[in-house]
């Protein structure tokens, strides 16, 4: 189910996995940014509390400090306070982004604060799909 799809995104909702995708075209201003990610909550509130999700950053690259800050700060907390519950997010980036990170990451201090998201990393789509399935595969498992 597509959600919104712009020519610098595309949001959309796979029912049978229940995953929510935000696959990134074009560089986002920050407002734009404000403007999906808000609209991919309003989606996860109305129809279904979704605790599954990735993001593909391939085409861009990485976010800017104010870009990932307002994430940090303002838009997890309040994905915490609908949710209420874990979630799992993939996040998938480009071969020479990933090496970047690898080499070069240190982590916020505000990031800490976000135990409820479990992140995880990839360079391919596909890897990154599996792996949210396999947690929810997981999950009902263990709740069976």
């Amino acid at each position: 189910m597509v959600i919104k799809d712009t020519p610098y995104v595309g949001i959309s909702h796979d029912v049978a996995t229940d995953i929510l995708f935000i696959n990134w075209k074009q560089k986002p201003t920050i407002k734009q940014l404000k403007d999906t990610y808000l609209s991919a909550l309003q989606h996860v509130q109305q129809t279904c509390l979704i605790t599954s999700f990735c993001t593909d950053l391939t085409a861009i690259g990485p976010l800017n400090r104010e870009q990932e800050a307002w994430l940090m700060l303002e838009f997890y907390p309040s994905v915490y306070q609908i949710i209420k519950s874990s979630i799992n997010a993939a996040v998938v980036f480009s071969e020479e982004h990933f090496k970047a990170i690898v080499t070069n990451y240190q982590q916020p201090a505000y990031l800490s604060r976000q135990d409820f998201i479990h992140f995880n990393y990839f360079t391919a789509y596909q890897e990154a799909t599996h792996w949210l399935i396999d947690i929810k595969k997981g999950q009902e498992t263990m709740c069976s």
